[in-house]
């Protein structure tokens, strides 16, 4: 594992609050990237909203999983089926 090749996953419940959290940990998963400034706010952003539909319709009580991982020079952000993708700075 390094800045810019990792991978870790979260379960939530399925409640749109939990796009915050998601939008927490990507924040620190850019920074730790590299992928800093108006490009990394707004790929945070993308993935709160992304996060919040996911968390949305996801079944209750079946929780969601979320899954943020950097290869190949790109983050992504996967939370049920809604993913966000992200080039990292070489």
């Amino acid at each position: 594992m390094t800045p810019k090749d990792f991978s870790f996953k979260v379960t939530l419940p399925a409640d749109p609050e939990g796009a915050t959290v998601v939008a927490l940990i990507a924040g620190h998963a850019v920074e730790n990237a590299g992928l800093d400034g108006a490009a990394g706010a707004a790929f945070v952003e993308r993935v709160r909203a992304a996060a919040k539909k996911a968390l949305t319709g996801a079944t209750p009580r079946a929780g969601c999983l979320a899954v943020i991982a950097a290869a190949d020079g790109h983050i992504t952000v996967t939370v049920g089926s809604e993913s966000v993708s992200q080039s990292l700075p070489a």
